[in-house]
């Protein structure tokens, strides 16, 4: 049975999801829970089990939320965008600007979680495939373009886990200019 608070509307999988990034973030991996995300939205404990089998299935459902809220248009934009030279400095602008509570968060909780840790992987290996094409597209010989991608990537995440990554930061125009500076064959 669903149940909700009068006065309410009922609730979708995406309300549930959301409200998960949003604890996960703010709390980390431990406030994704049945009850505390039931008190946080003002529902029963029943309207979580309306939507999802159970917490190992919503977890995973919360990793695909987070891979598509972090990384899913950025990675489809760059895709679709030319010049190699305009789709690498939009991804490195979007990269290293990027909010860092949330990525630290899932990061922490892959340190916990196999199950987490794998799909964290996944979208590791998507992330560092798209600026590898992209290279490889501006010119970079594929010998040379994934460990680019590789280092890009591994810098972009360092930032993020350093303890104040908000202070860590480049100007647009560094990172422009290493876009630049990765393109070189």
């Amino acid at each position: 049975m669903y149940v909700y608070l009068m006065d309410s509307p009922p609730l979708t999988p995406a309300d549930w999801l959301n409200m998960a990034v949003k604890e996960l973030k703010e709390r980390g991996h431990g406030a994704l829970k049945a009850q505390p995300l039931a008190k946080a939205l003002n529902v029963t404990r029943g309207s979580f089990y309306h939507h999802f089998d159970n917490l190992e299935s919503f977890h995973a459902k919360v990793i695909a939320h987070w891979s598509e809220i972090s990384s899913g248009q950025i990675i489809r934009t760059a895709r679709e965008m030319a010049p190699p030279e305009q789709a690498l400095d939009d991804l490195l602008q979007k990269t290293f600007q990027s909010g860092e509570a949330l990525e630290r968060a899932v990061r922490a909780w892959s340190t916990v979680d196999p199950a987490v840790a794998a799909a964290v992987a996944k979208v590791d290996v998507a992330r560092i495939g798209v600026a590898e094409n992209i290279l490889i597209d501006g010119g970079v010989p594929q010998s040379a373009a994934k460990s680019r991608a590789q280092l890009m990537y591994w810098a972009a995440i360092g930032r993020l886990m350093m303890p104040f990554p908000a202070e860590n930061v480049l100007s647009q125009a560094e990172i422009t200019e290493l876009a630049r500076l990765m393109l070189r064959p």
